[in-house]
């Protein structure tokens, strides 16, 4: 057997490369194989990969929001949006009504008050302080 005939055997046996999905042993695994154990190094080439694909999403996820919201909002702020939704997802960014309810009538204060009054703000202190006050004064 040769090693290209070795990689498609090993290959369909771990399944594919698009799911992280649990091992005969309960072990996070990755594309063919990657167990994923808590510590193991990730080359940056494919941290970097990771981030871009997550960003992107973050990216989309608070378009999504802001359009279904019909918020007006400047770069900036939206910046803010976008960290909270890389950080939290779609659906939890979404939970905080209070201060999208305060984005759509511009109400850049209270939309503050509500990002720092929060589990989120709670959990990452410097990071959503540091939120809050680009969203309360719009400059980073």
């Amino acid at each position: 057997m040769t090693n290209n005939e070795i990689v498609k055997m090993i290959k369909r046996h771990e399944g594919g490369p698009h799911d992280v999905y649990l091992d005969s042993v309960g072990i996070p695994t990755l594309g063919w194989g990657h167990a994923l154990h808590p510590g193991s190094f990730v080359p940056q080439e494919v941290s970097e990969i990771f981030f871009s694909m997550d960003f992107e999403t973050a990216v989309d996820d608070a378009e999504f929001i802001i359009g279904k919201y019909d918020i007006e909002i400047d770069d900036i702020r939206k910046w803010v949006l976008i960290n909270m939704a890389f950080q939290l997802g779609r659906s939890r960014l979404m939970a905080f009504k209070k201060m999208l309810a305060a984005l759509i009538i511009k109400d850049y204060d209270e939309a503050a008050a509500q990002i720092l009054d929060s589990k989120a703000a709670q959990q990452c202190q410097n990071r959503y302080k540091e939120l809050a006050k680009i969203m309360k004064t719009g400059l980073a």
